[in-house]
């Protein structure tokens, strides 16, 4: 239980740790095969850490999958061989683009929908839809690849779009289940570097094919591999424990948490825990969905919808899915609009690495609002220089310095988003729901994302037709809301799933829980304290006495 005590304006956290006595006595009622696990004085693990970093980097191979497919379109929509494939040499219209965008992240919408992905989790687990949405993805890559039409193209980018939704809504809940409490927010934070890695891949491969006969299809047909590598290699994935436990299998729970943790481990401990919750959660009866949009479940729910829209709608996939007409925009060049379209795609993938080391240390509210920040001030500059001096009477009459002022925003904010509106939204909405609701609610936060994905992926050829660098000020207002969600919202690093829960029941009770600023505060305490470091505040007071 979390003990909550107010004084000087912030939480004091009290966590009574479960004794190895009341666990032997939650393990004897799960009556397991393996009568040591209730009579042992220590039931440690036979694994390490390294075999959680890679049983969670492996299934990151989804967010690679997800990235691909993000990265491709913008490349293969604007090469001749596509067009001369499947156009008879003419361009689309904004409205065309927009829909073979688009319908990717309408079947991603559809997959991740609570019922359809309730249904496919409770039948066959985690592990069991990690394989199920890599077979679908491969079969959508065939149809696009293979498309003899724009119809046969539209069906397969649905069919992709739905592997991805099932995937996106499961690996990083799937992560965050398998991960000790104190790394969680840099394992889950590997699907958001995965999703980096496709995009840059997905670009470079692009570039390379750009004058390749049919350099479209095999830009397209190459994503078989991965997909094909995570369907196969995750039948030898270890399933969720916490999924397991809801089954009432607690056999193979602890099999697994023996195979994933280290021998400095009691793994009774985290069995237990994870038991005593899942019987509580119960005993409130079957979920309902009145129940899942009432009281604390609706706001968090709330909560993890709203991170997600803005995740979406804060602009990153504007470069994302239409980086080469934005730069040929700047650049008039279709070569070097490919280029550093490529160029931006290596910035969003080193720039991801920070947060696998700060999520567990400034947390993940920090790394949001300092993020939302900086998005927000690249917009005002994109929206500013863009349209003073690519559009308009004054057209081109900047000289080559509002080139690379325009590249270098874009390259900024692309920054800005992967070291934090990237990966931290994915850790947050995989520890914030209960166990009883974290599928059907993840399904649901999943499904906004994808609604914002389609919204960025249809509207910005009609936005930039119609309002051209303008449309970047609508970018930086929502990143200004980024960035108070990231000042307000309590801070989840270092607490365990079960604790996270009682945390934000206690914020909507109107106690203090720690948060964007906090977290910082805390975390520049513990570098002094850990480095031998004096505090620099009390330094300088003690100077100036």
């Amino acid at each position: 239980p979390l003990a909550v005590a107010m004084g000087g304006g912030a939480m004091v956290e009290e966590v009574e740790e479960m004794s190895i006595l009341e666990a032997k006595a939650i393990i004897d009622k799960m009556k397991l095969s393996d009568k040591a696990a209730a009579e042992a004085e220590h039931f440690p693990g036979e694994g390490s850490f390294l075999v959680v970093i890679g049983v969670g980097t492996f299934s990151a191979l989804g967010g690679g999958l997800f990235g691909l497919d993000i990265g491709y379109i913008s490349g293969v929509e604007s090469m001749e061989s596509f067009r001369q494939d499947l156009l008879g040499g003419e361009r689309m219209d904004s409205l065309t683009t927009g829909l073979v965008t688009g319908i990717f992240a309408v079947g991603a919408v559809c997959a991740a929908f609570p019922t359809i992905i309730g249904a496919i989790v409770d039948y066959t687990g985690r592990k069991g839809s990690i394989i199920v949405g890599g077979t679908v993805f491969c079969l959508g890559a065939l149809s696009q690849g293979l498309s003899p039409s724009l119809t046969w193209m539209y069906a397969g980018r649905f069919v992709a779009g739905a592997s991805v939704g099932l995937l996106s809504a499961n690996i990083p809940i799937y992560q965050g289940e398998i991960a000790p409490p104190e790394y969680r927010g840099a394992i889950v934070g590997t699907y958001q570097l995965a999703i980096t890695i496709g995009i840059m891949v997905a670009f470079w491969v692009n570039y390379g094919l750009e004058e390749v006969p049919h350099g479209w299809r095999i830009s397209i047909l190459l994503q078989l591999i991965p997909g094909g590598l995570l369907a196969v290699g995750g039948f030898f994935m270890p399933r969720s424990p916490r999924w397991l436990v809801s089954k009432k299998r607690y056999q193979e729970a602890l099999d697994v948490l023996i195979r994933i943790r280290s021998k400095d481990e009691d793994v009774r401990l985290e069995l237990a825990g994870i038991y005593k919750e899942c019987r509580r959660e119960m005993s409130t009866g079957k979920p309902t969905w009145k129940e899942m949009f009432s009281k604390t479940n609706g706001k968090v729910l709330a909560i993890g919808i709203v991170l997600q829209l803005i995740q979406q709608m804060c602009g990153l996939n504007l470069f994302m899915y239409y980086g080469p007409e934005v730069f040929e925009k700047v650049f008039h060049s279709p070569k070097s609009a490919f280029f550093f379209n490529a160029l931006s795609g290596i910035v969003n993938f080193l720039s991801t690495f920070p947060a696998l080391f700060l999520l567990d240390r400034l947390g993940r509210m920090t790394l949001l609002m300092y993020s939302a920040a900086g998005m927000a001030i690249c917009c005002v500059i994109l929206a500013v220089v863009g349209s003073a001096c690519f559009e308009g009477p004054y057209e081109s009459s900047c000289g080559d310095w509002a080139k690379y002022v325009v590249a270098g925003a874009v390259f900024f904010f692309i920054f800005n988003f992967a070291y934090g509106w990237g990966p931290c939204v994915w850790v947050y909405c995989a520890e914030i729901f209960s166990l009883k609701y974290k599928t059907k609610a993840n399904g649901l936060t999943t499904d906004a994302n994808w609604v914002g994905n389609f919204f960025i992926g249809f509207a910005p050829p009609w936005l930039m037709l119609n309002l051209g660098f303008k449309t970047f000020w609508i970018f930086a207002a929502v990143n200004i809301l980024g960035t108070v969600a990231g000042c307000v919202l309590p801070e989840t690093k270092g607490k365990t799933l079960e604790e996270v829960q009682q945390m934000f029941a206690a914020w909507f009770d109107g106690q203090d829980v720690p948060h964007g600023h906090e977290a910082l505060c805390t975390a520049e305490e513990e570098f002094s304290e850990e480095s031998g470091e004096e505090d620099p505040r009390e330094l300088s007071m003690e100077r100036g006495k």
